[in-house]
């Protein structure tokens, strides 16, 4: 962003990277993950028709939604599975961060879970599983329990997927 003023929410999380004990590769790491939010995250801001120029002002319009449809921009766009899942714990700390200095009154990571390298595979069945999710929360089911099916079902997904390559090769042309 030319002329980009100066980011006191991005200054302080760098500085909080830095108490965290990293290394100075996921120390940069990080700090490029930080610039790509920031940058992707600008941007949504603006075609809402906000003009916003840094993080610091972009962390009012930060909520619940804001991880998963990040998230779903990299997966669409094709981002390796470990960039996604590695930006993915960038914006865990971020949260984290920014409930510690107050400057967020909710976790926006949470129930943010990393994608595995078959993700592309699931995401027709995805809308099953997100009504499945839907009514064990309806049944009262606790969070735990639902992270655990939920997570069940994205193993048994691969494992399918995995049979159907292996069983596939095997059918005569």
């Amino acid at each position: 962003m030319p002329n980009q003023k100066f980011d006191l929410i991005k200054s302080e999380f760098i500085k909080y990277l830095d108490s965290c004990g990293l290394s100075p590769k996921s120390h940069k790491n990080y700090r490029s993950d930080l610039s790509h939010f920031t940058g992707w995250l600008i941007l949504k801001v603006r075609s809402f028709g906000a003009f916003i120029e840094s993080l610091t002002e972009a962390i009012p319009f930060i909520g619940t939604g804001t991880a998963t449809e990040y998230k779903k921009y990299m997966i669409e766009n094709k981002f390796p599975a470990k960039t996604i899942n590695r930006r993915l714990s960038t914006l865990r700390h971020l949260s984290r961060y920014l409930l510690s200095s107050q400057n967020v009154e909710m976790d926006f990571m949470e129930d943010i879970e990393n994608i595995s390298g078959a993700n592309k595979a699931k995401t027709s069945v995805i809308p099953l599983i997100s009504e499945f999710r839907s009514y064990l929360e309806s049944e009262k089911i606790s969070k735990n329990t639902i992270k655990n099916y939920l997570s069940d079902i994205n193993q048994f997904m691969t494992w399918i997927e995995s049979n159907n390559q292996i069983n596939s090769s095997k059918l005569p042309n």
